[in-house]
């Protein structure tokens, strides 16, 4: 007990909701429910609520029960929370606008179902059916749930979190299951990939959240509270709502605050245990026995992350040459020099090295995530630069593979082409900047590097093709961003699908290699002959290439062709776009009276001279 005491202690005497934030990793620990509502209070009151998060709740079992645990991480997150729980069961009409969730206008949309909602065969085991009847029922669960999320796809907001609460009981054919050749287990799996495919394919915003990885974790003893779900039909014990309200919560967080896109690592005592400068790439802890097999592991995770689409960057106050040795010889190091997008090995301050880091990669600090083992460094960028995460390693190795794994701006709420290729598409920008370095120093113009380049872009007209990489790009661009407007891919797919907008983007190739889809347009049609832009973006790796030019004066000419005779414009300023501050006027836009830019195409002409030496193509779908 009086261990306890001093851990809840040790919370009650942090001050700040970002050192919450990262005590992340502890929240796991058993923490009940009278000690959450006490650091909920705590935590309230010691700055004040940075955004509102509106939370919908659809449940055929006992829900309300989660808003303390609600609460506590929604304060951890910085979050204004307001829950919505419908009416008991699966309520369709939940879904018209007419209900209290139309109304309550959530960001998610939380579906806590169990495995009889998806269909009634389910109550029992699956042993008793054929394989015709278990197909039949895979097939009838597949359209059943689509219908049903499609029908609230329809008139409500925000992100879509699908929840099916695993068996109370384990498998009937209990530990033969796994031999079986009608297991319920690999039924079961195929299932929920079934769903998953569904969701991913069909509903825009959605996502599918496995709570079986969640009784996986904690263990079935500790995931489910017997006594509450037959006398109450409320499964969890505090633990797992707990971790239900952090996963969730998590989510609300990816989608309200700045997304992280970099995760920049110290070296010693954080990729390999030791100074390598002291004890050499011999003497280092890194390899398949304790504690070096924790690093090891640390590594490998790192590598799930970049796979997710953050980058990874060192910064470490090292010899360059010592840590150059361990990435191209140590035998056991994981993670090589091209890993890593960036690299700062020097003796000078890591909060300017971190600076440095962010101008090179040309992204803001605040999507970075920081992770360092020394409280001195910690402390110094926390202080010098509250805008990035800062992560300390645990003293234990033990605990060190898991340190990211509650970060809640490390998850994703959706995975694309360009995020997997991330990594790549930074080294082929580095190998841009050194070419035109190379072009300046012989006394080249840009124009002749641009030619270099041997550009192609690719413009898409209101095509449905990549929906979540636009609204991704609508989330996630900061920098050349003229509006800064958000949108879902609901609202994307709305946008499309209406003759009152027109939606185009670019993709953009050169003989370094394929950039993915990098701009995105939104035109909304006033009438017949005027349209203003919505938005107007880019993605900042292809800042410096005059692709926003091409992309711009192509679009122009098309709407001109249209019969649109003037465009309007607005540029929006945020503390982060002032890099596009002049982009109307540099582009014959006049500002007005009213603060809006306007442009007469009423006698435009598509001047070929003006186009950056980038080779066009389009295709419209509507």
């Amino acid at each position: 007990m009086k261990q306890k005491e001093n851990y809840i202690d040790k919370f009650l005497a942090l001050r700040t909701r970002r050192e919450f934030s990262d005590q992340t990793t502890n929240w796991h620990k058993g923490i009940s429910l009278p000690d959450a509502k006490k650091l909920t209070r705590h935590i309230n009151t010691l700055e004040s609520i940075e955004r509102v998060f509106r939370l919908g709740v659809i449940h055929t079992y006992t829900s309300d029960l989660l808003d303390p645990w609600f609460d506590f991480h929604a304060a951890i997150q910085g979050l204004e929370l307001h829950t919505y729980h419908a009416p008991y069961g699966m309520n369709i009409m939940e879904s018209q606008e007419n209900s209290g969730l139309f109304a309550h206008k959530p960001d998610l949309t939380l579906f806590l179902l169990t495995r009889e909602d998806l269909h009634p065969s389910l109550a029992n085991p699956i042993s008793e059916y054929n394989d015709d009847q278990l197909k039949q029922i895979h097939d009838e669960i597949i359209t059943h749930l689509a219908n049903i999320l499609s029908k609230f796809r329809t008139n409500i907001s925000g992100h879509f979190v699908l929840t099916i609460l695993p068996r109370i009981l384990p498998a009937a054919l209990g530990l033969f299951d796994a031999q079986a050749d009608r297991s319920e287990e690999v039924w079961w799996a195929s299932l929920k990939e079934a769903i998953a495919t569904k969701l991913r394919n069909t509903i825009e915003s959605s996502m599918f959240v496995d709570l079986d990885q969640m009784l996986a974790t904690l263990g079935r003893n500790q995931f489910f509270d017997l006594r509450y779900w037959y006398t109450s039909r409320f499964p969890f014990t505090p633990q797992a709502a707990n971790e239900l309200a952090r996963r969730t919560l998590n989510l609300a967080a990816v989608l309200k605050y700045p997304k992280a896109k970099v995760i920049v690592l110290d070296a010693d005592n954080t990729l390999w245990g030791g100074i390598v400068g002291e004890d050499g790439i011999n003497g280092i802890s890194l390899g398949p026995e304790y504690p070096g097999n924790t690093f090891v592991d640390f590594q490998h995770r790192l590598l799930d992350f970049q796979k997710r689409g953050f980058i990874l960057a060192i910064c470490s106050k090292n010899n360059p040459e010592d840590v150059q040795d361990v990435l191209d010889n140590h035998p056991h190091q994981v993670l090589r020099k091209h890993h890593f997008s960036a690299q700062r090995v020097n003796w000078l301050p890591k909060p300017e090295n971190l600076t440095s880091l962010a101008e090179e990669l040309n992204l803001g600090l605040e999507s970075f995530v920081f992770v360092d083992d020394s409280d001195h460094e910690c402390n110094i960028v926390l202080n010098q630069l509250p805008q990035v995460q800062v992560i300390q390693t645990p003293a234990k190795p033990v605990e060190i593979p898991a340190c990211l794994e509650q970060i809640a701006r490390l998850e994703i709420l959706s995975l694309t082409q360009e995020d997997q290729q991330k990594t790549q598409l930074y080294v082929q920008e580095n190998q841009r900047k050194n070419l035109q370095k190379e072009f300046e120093a012989g006394g080249n113009d840009i124009r002749q590097y641009l030619a270099s380049l041997k550009m192609e872009m690719n413009i898409s007209i209101d095509s449905t093709d990549n929906i979540s990489r636009l609204a991704q790009l609508t989330q996630k661009t900061n920098q050349f961003n003229l509006t800064t407007r958000r949108y879902s891919e609901q609202q994307i797919r709305h946008f499309i699908e209406s003759k009152q907008w027109t939606v185009a983007s670019f993709s953009l190739s050169d003989t370094f290699g394929y950039s993915g889809i990098v701009g995105l347009a939104l035109f909304r049609h006033l009438n017949t002959s005027e349209t203003e832009i919505d938005s107007f973006l880019m993605s900042c790796r292809v800042i410096g290439r005059q692709a926003e030019t091409a992309f711009l004066i192509f679009m122009l000419n098309y709407l001109a062709s249209n019969k649109v005779s003037s465009v309007a414009a607005d540029y929006l300023q945020t503390h982060k776009n002032k890099l596009v501050s002049n982009f109307y006027d540099s582009h014959d836009f006049l500002l007005e009276k009213n603060g809006r830019y306007k442009r007469d195409l009423s006698e435009f002409q598509l001047d070929k001279d003006l186009f950056p030496p980038i080779k066009i193509t389009h295709k419209t779908e509507k």
